[in-house]
């Protein structure tokens, strides 16, 4: 044979083995999407802002945070399908959740993040509460939906004051605590100090703020514009007060149509006060002590920080009937001086804790705290008499100098009573379900005693809500096992508790023409798996091609990651 006929098989060969290299790639990627990862947009902001539907990315033109803001599909003709060219959007009907303040108009919209799930999983382990799952939505099972997963089968659910409690056959109501993982997560901004708005740009704006009390401000050195209070020392401690007005306590987001979101709201009852106040401590050479306090109801948290190495929790009622308790103590090495250390007091879930950077390093107990469901109700009952009051949250330094920075206010996901419901649809596929439902009610088909096809009226929230618990059927057909679930975005989710329609694709009655579907759940069978992993964010575009439809080709990689 020829050294150029061997250099031709070479080729050959070569050229087949890339080819067989492709086709290998191609049947395991099938094979990975079929049984293993798939990917997924996600199409609405129902997770915001931990998970991006359709989106702007947004700058405040008065503090400098940066947001997302979801698109106003009306609004933007590249997102209605009209796809010759991209084009700004409004996003005038925005709030920045940082001051309040109206952003600028116009920029170019971005499609939701991609995620990966892990599909099966569940048929190998159960799912936990607090996992973000994909599953087809019941109500049209042509669409998949990404939801946090908040209620298991065999249990009843009841949302009260924006937290989830559950009641079992073996345990009376208790509430549902988030794993640190999903906590994290879920935290969102009330005051970021590092974003502290320009006195010029207020215009009449009225943002959350930091200021030393009455007849403290010769206590306090402020620096970078007020975004680093520094502690002269002294005897006589300096306090801080957050000043904020009661509206800035609402479950509000920045990427919600202002008009849409803020309307839902009762300023009565929806004031959440499950609050993160975090700092950087910066202590001097002589000892100082810094005190963290934040209120819920009529108790007050107070973590105490002494940089020498002690760390105490206390916790008091506001209500004249109680003196400060100490809770918790711990011993940690003593603070370097000129050393940051984050601090940050935590009351979240019905628990209080102190952390030093980001340890838990004091706590409260349950027999501590002393408030539960049967005492959350009562407050709740006696709402529209006594308005649910603000958080008080300040910070006082005593003893030598320090100097604290990246001041800020955080809140947890609050699930809201009010939400956005359809109407059943009643002359449509979907809406059957719901029309037979109401029929057997008006027949007494249905008895007040079988919960799991209660009716409920929605003007007043939904299924899972205060006085409208939901049990969730535990199966032994395992398939028809119930889940609960909500989004973060609590005030602008179509959730599980406002699902007043049904696909017919689902298994609505068993083989003696009954009830099976129960409205507002998901069915084990419908689940798709768990979100993983946000592979492709909203990117970015080539310089030069501002006109180019609105689908960023280069991600941004510093938001890729785990879904917690």
């Amino acid at each position: 044979m020829s050294k150029k006929q061997d250099k031709a098989n070479k080729d050959l060969q070569a050229v087949r083995d890339t080819f067989e290299s492709i086709w290998v790639a191609i049947i395991l990627a099938f094979v990975l999407r079929a049984f293993m990862v798939e990917a997924f947009v996600i199409p609405t902001g129902s997770m915001a802002p931990r998970l991006l539907g359709e989106h702007l990315d947004l700058q405040c033109q008065v503090c400098g945070y940066e947001y997302s803001y979801g698109v106003p599909k009306e609004d933007n003709a590249y997102l209605t399908g009209q796809r010759g060219r991209a084009v700004p959007s409004s996003a005038a009907d925005s709030r920045c959740p940082n001051c309040g303040a109206v952003p600028a108009e116009g920029d170019w919209p971005n499609s939701g993040d991609r995620v990966l799930v892990l599909k099966y999983l569940y048929n190998f382990s159960e799912p936990q509460p607090w996992d973000v799952v994909v599953f087809k939505n019941p109500q049209d099972n042509r669409q998949n939906y990404i939801k946090r997963l908040i209620g298991l089968p065999g249990e009843t659910i009841e949302i009260v004051h924006g937290d989830v409690f559950v009641r079992t056959e073996a345990e009376e109501w208790h509430i549902r605590r988030k794993p640190r993982r999903a906590q994290d997560a879920m935290w969102q901004v009330i005051f970021d100090n590092d974003y502290r708005p320009a006195p010029d740009r207020l215009n009449g704006l009225v943002p959350p703020r930091w200021e030393p009390q009455e007849g403290d401000e010769a206590l306090w050195d402020l620096d970078h514009a007020g975004r680093s209070f520094r502690f002269r020392g002294g005897a006589v401690p300096g306090v801080l007060d957050f000043r904020a007005q009661r509206a800035h306590f609402l479950p509000k987001y920045g990427y919600n149509q202002h008009s849409d979101s803020f309307r839902q709201f009762s300023l009565r009852r929806d004031i959440v006060s499950d609050i993160k106040l975090s700092a950087v401590l910066f202590p001097e050479e002589e000892p100082a002590t810094v005190v963290l306090e934040t209120t819920s109801f009529e108790r007050r948290f107070r973590a105490v920080i002494d940089t020498a190495g002690t760390v105490q929790l206390w916790g008091e009622t506001l209500d004249g009937e109680g003196a400060s308790v100490l809770w918790d103590e711990a011993r940690l090495p003593p603070m370097t001086p000129g050393q940051g250390y984050r601090v940050a007091l935590v009351h979240v879930d019905l628990s209080v804790a102190v952390l030093v950077n980001d340890e838990v390093v004091a706590r409260s107990e349950d027999g501590e705290y002393g408030a539960d469901y049967a005492w959350i109700k009562d407050r709740m009952d006696r709402v529209e008499m006594q308005p649910i009051p603000e958080p008080e949250i300040r910070i006082a330094v005593g003893g030598g100098g320090c100097i604290l920075q990246h001041v800020k206010v955080m809140r947890d996901v609050f699930y809201t009573q009010a939400l956005l419901t359809p109407q059943p649809l009643y002359g449509s596929p979907r809406g059957d379900y719901a029309r037979k439902l109401r029929e057997a009610h008006e027949k007494g088909v249905l008895g007040s005693e079988d919960v799991r096809f209660r009716r409920v009226e929605f003007d007043q929230g939904g299924w899972g809500t205060s006085g409208t618990p939901i049990h969730l059927l535990d199966s032994p057909i395992d398939d028809l096992d119930e889940f609960f679930c909500l989004g973060d975005n609590s005030p602008h989710s179509l959730d599980g508790r406002g699902w007043a329609l049904a696909s017919p694709t689902l298994r609505l009655y068993d083989e003696e023409g009954n009830f099976q579907y129960q409205l507002g759940t998901v069915p084990r069978y419908s689940l798709v798996g768990r979100a993983l992993f946000v592979y492709w964010p909203a990117g970015f575009r080539f310089p030069g091609l501002p006109d180019m439809p609105g689908v960023p080709i280069i991600p941004n990689f510093g938001r890729m990651r785990m879904i917690r």
